[in-house]
C-alpha cells in the first residue's frame, strides 16, 4: 500500500517455534493436532491405533482401517509411508479381512491397536494386533500375529489365540495355584472382589485357555528382546510377556501389574535406562485422565505416578488416549487417537513432544504442532500461524486492531467489531454506516480530526509486538473482494524508524488503475526526503488471473512471499510476480542508508476502501464487503 502521510503502527517480528497449520502450495504441511490429516492424494488419512516404524529411508505408519468413510466394515491394518512424517502415501491395506466364512479374519471381526517391529533374526516385519472374533464382542480378547518380508505387506496371517495358555506368571503367589474364589461368581468392585483379583482369581480363571489380551503394545527394548504388554483379566489389570527371538510367539515368561488398576492403551518408551509407561483408564470411547508407571525393570516391580499431563485439557488426556511413542532425532512424542465413536474413521490423531523435568520424570504439554510433524520439502518449519478456528473475535494474543480513519485519506473507518473469525475463517467486512467522528476538530488541520462524519467502516488488524519475523516464509490463503472500490491487502512493516524508512512489503494488493483492477506486488522503503519511498512494484491485470480461471474471484487463493538475506519473493499460487534484490533496498539520507527488509517485520491485513479520491467509486450493492483469510502462518 502507497502510504501518503500515515500514522505507522511499529512492531517486531521474532517468530516463536509454535506450531499451525495445513498444505500450502509448494510446501509440506506440518499435521496439526485434532484436524484433519490428509495423504498425498487428498484423501483422509484412516490409520488408528497403530505405530510409527522407521527403515533406512521412509517411516511406515499402521493403523486400524475404520468403517465410516470408503467402507461399513473394517477392512483390516492400513499402511502408509514417508520420507519426512508430513507426506503420507497410502500404501493401501497390508493385512485384510477376508469373506470366507470360516476364517478368523472374516470381514466383521475386530482389529485393534496393530504394532509392527522389525526383527533382525528374521528379516521380517511382525505384525501384532488385539483381535475379536465376528459376533463375540469383546470376548474372544485374543492376540493375533502376521509377518511379512516388506514393511508394504502383504502379511501373511499366522494365529489368533490367547496368551500363554497353560502359563503362570512369574509373580503369581503359589499358594493360589489351582485356588477358587466365592467371589468370582459375586459382584464386581465390591472389596471381596478387589482382593481376589489382586491375589490372581482371573489370571487363575484363564490359566489353561490362556490370558486376556486387549489394548496392547509392542515394546523392543535396547538389547533386542521384545515384550507383548496388554490390558487382560477382563481390563482390570497390566500383563507383560516376554516374546520369543524371532518375535512371533511368547516365551511364556509373563507378569502381572497393578491388578484391579483398570489400565489400558499402555504407551512403553525408555529415557535414561528407566521404562516409562503411559497409560488411560477405561470409560469406553470417552477420554480420561492419563496416568503414568515406571520402573528399573521392565518385568520387576513398577511405580505410580499421577498423569505426566499439564494445563488445561489434562484431566481427559487433552481428549485424546494414547497409542504410542514416537522417536524422532532423539526426541520422544506421545501419539495418541482423539476417538469420534459416531464415525471411527473421523477420529483424529494428536502428537506432543515429552519433556523430562529436574527429576527426570515425563511431562506433556499441549501442542497445535509436534516439531516432528512441523516440516515443510525445502526444510522449513512452521514458527507461527493463525487458522482462525474459533468463532467470534480474533485473537488478541496475536493481533491488534486499528481504530478510526488511519492512511491516505481512505473514506472508511476501522473498527474491531468489522473484525470477526466464522466457520475457519477470519473476515475483514466493509459496511455503508454513516455516524459522526467521535475525534471530530473543527478546522483541524490533521485529515483525520477534521472529517465530521464518516459513510463507511472496515477493519485492519496487525501483529504489532506479538508477531514478528526477520528472514522465513509468508503464506496466506485468502478469497478476496474484486468489485469496484476494494482495496484488499496483505502486507508487512518493518519495526523501526518512519514510513518508508522502515521497509514496506506488498504481498498482494487489488485495486484499479484508472479503472482497470490490478493486483499488486510491492515493496518499498526510504529515500532522502520524508514520507518519500522508493518502489519495486509488479501490477498484473487481474485478467491474466481471469484468463487462467474464469471462477478466479470465487476461490480461495494462497500468496507467499519467500524471505531471505538476498532477495524477496512474491508468489500468487506459486506464480512469482516479483523478485526483489535486498542489495537494492538501502534507505536514503532518512534512513542513515539503512537496509529495513534486513529488520524484523510484522503482518498487517486491512480492508479499505478507494472511493472518490480516487476515481474508485464504491457501488451501493458491493456492501457488505467481505475479505476472508483462511490461514496466516510463517515458515523459518
Amino acid at each position: 500500500m502507497k502510504h501518503l502521510g500515515l500514522l505507522h503502527l511499529v512492531f517486531v517480528l521474532i517468530l516463536f517455534q509454535s506450531p499451525t497449520m495445513v498444505a500450502a502450495a509448494g510446501y509440506s504441511a506440518p499435521l496439526y493436532n485434532g484436524g484433519e490429516w490428509y495423504d498425498t492424494e487428498g484423501n483422509r488419512i484412516n490409520c488408528h491405533g497403530g505405530n510409527i516404524i522407521k527403515t533406512d529411508s521412509l517411516y511406515y505408519w499402521y493403523g486400524e482401517h475404520r468403517p465410516g468413510f470408503d467402507a461399513n466394515y473394517q477392512k483390516g491394518v492400513a499402511c502408509y509411508s514417508s520420507p519426512d512424517l508430513v507426506n503420507w502415501k497410502n500404501e493401501g491395506i497390508v493385512l485384510a479381512t477376508v469373506d470366507d466364512t470360516a476364517s478368523v479374519m472374516q470381514k466383521g471381526c475386530t482389529i485393534e491397536r496393530p504394532k509392527v517391529v522389525y526383527c533382525p533374526k528374521t528379516k521380517k516385519y511382525m505384525l501384532w494386533f488385539h483381535h475379536e472374533l465376528k459376533g463375540q464382542g469383546y470376548g474372544a480378547a485374543h492376540i493375533a500375529v502376521a509377518e511379512s518380508k516388506s514393511p508394504t505387506g502383504p502379511f501373511r496371517f499366522l494365529y489368533s489365540q490367547r496368551v500363554n495358555p497353560g502359563k503362570y506368571p512369574l509373580n503369581f503367589d503359589k499358594k493360589f495355584k489351582g485356588h477358587q474364589w466365592d467371589a468370582v461368581h459375586g459382584e464386581w468392585w465390591t472389596a471381596e472382589w478387589r482382593k481376589a483379583v489382586k491375589e490372581g482369581m482371573f489370571a487363575e480363571r484363564d490359566h489353561k485357555g490362556g490370558q486376556m489380551s486387549r489394548d496392547m503394545t509392542i515394546f523392543v527394548d535396547d538389547d533386542g528382546k521384545a515384550y507383548h504388554i496388554y490390558s487382560s483379566e477382563e481390563n482390570a489389570t497390566l500383563q507383560i510377556a516376554e516374546l520369543t527371538k524371532d518375535y512371533a510367539r511368547h516365551t511364556g515368561k509373563y507378569v502381572r501389574i497393578f491388578p484391579t488398576g483398570q489400565n489400558e492403551a499402555p504407551v512403553v518408551f525408555k529415557k535414561d535406562g528407566k521404562y516409562w509407561m503411559i497409560c488411560s483408564g477405561c470409560t469406553g470411547w470417552a477420554p480420561n485422565e492419563a496416568r503414568m508407571f515406571s520402573a528399573e525393570n521392565i518385568m520387576g516391580e513398577w511405580t505410580e505416578y499421577p498423569t505426566p499431563f499439564v494445563g488445561a485439557g489434562s484431566k481427559t488426556t487433552f481428549d485424546a488416549q494414547g497409542t504410542f511413542p514416537l522417536a524422532v532425532d532423539g526426541e520422544i512424542y506421545f501419539f495418541a487417537d482423539e476417538w469420534r465413536p459416531k464415525c471411527l474413521a473421523d477420529s483424529r490423531y494428536k502428537c506432543y513432544p515429552i519433556e523430562f523435568d529436574s527429576t527426570g520424570k515425563p511431562v506433556i504439554k499441549n501442542v497445535d504442532i509436534a516439531p516432528a510433524l512441523n516440516k515443510t520439502a525445502d526444510g522449513k518449519k512452521l514458527v507461527w500461524s493463525d487458522e482462525f478456528n474459533n468463532d467470534g473475535p480474533i485473537d488478541t494474543l496475536y493481533w491488534n486492531f486499528e481504530k478510526g480513519f488511519v492512511r491516505n485519506h481512505e473514506p472508511q473507518w476501522y473498527q474491531p467489531e468489522n473484525a470477526y473469525c466464522k466457520n475457519g475463517l477470519l473476515v475483514l467486512e466493509a459496511r455503508k454506516e454513516s455516524r459522526t467522528n467521535p475525534l471530530f476538530r473543527k478546522e483541524s488541520k490533521d485529515w483525520r480530526l477534521a472529517r465530521q462524519t464518516y459513510d463507511y467502516t472496515s477493519a485492519s488488524v496487525n501483529t504489532r509486538g506479538k508477531k514478528e519475523f526477520r528472514y522465513g516464509t509468508l503464506e496466506v490463503r485468502a478469497r478476496i473482494p474484486v468489485v469496484s472500490g476494494a482495496w484488499p491487502a496483505i502486507w508487512t512493516l518493518g519495526t523501526k524508524m518512519p514510513w518508508p524508512s522502515n521497509g514496506e512489503i506488498d504481498v498482494m494488493e487489488f485495486y484499479r488503475i484508472n479503472g482497470v483492477p490490478h493486483i499488486l506486488a510491492n515493496a518499498a522503503w526510504g529515500k532522502d526526503t520524508p514520507n518519500d519511498a522508493k518502489w519495486n512494484s509488479k501490477k498484473i491485470p487481474f485478467e491474466h488471473f481471469l484468463e487462467k480461471d474464469p471462477e478466479w474471484a470465487s476461490k480461495f487463493h494462497i500468496w507467499r512471499m519467500d524471505w531471505d538475506r538476498d532477495y524477496l519473493r512474491i508468489f500468487l499460487d506459486d506464480e512469482l510476480l516479483n523478485e526483489i534484490a535486498l542489495e537494492d533496498t538501502f534507505n536514503g539520507k532518512i534512513g542513515n542508508g539503512s537496509n529495513p527488509m534486513h529488520q524484523s517485520h510484522y503482518v498487517l491485513l486491512d480492508l479499505a476502501l478507494r472511493g472518490s479520491l480516487y476515481h474508485d467509486e464504491i457501488p451501493a450493492d458491493a456492501l457488505p464487503m467481505r475479505y476472508e483469510i483462511d490461514y496466516v502462518r510463517i515458515y523459518q
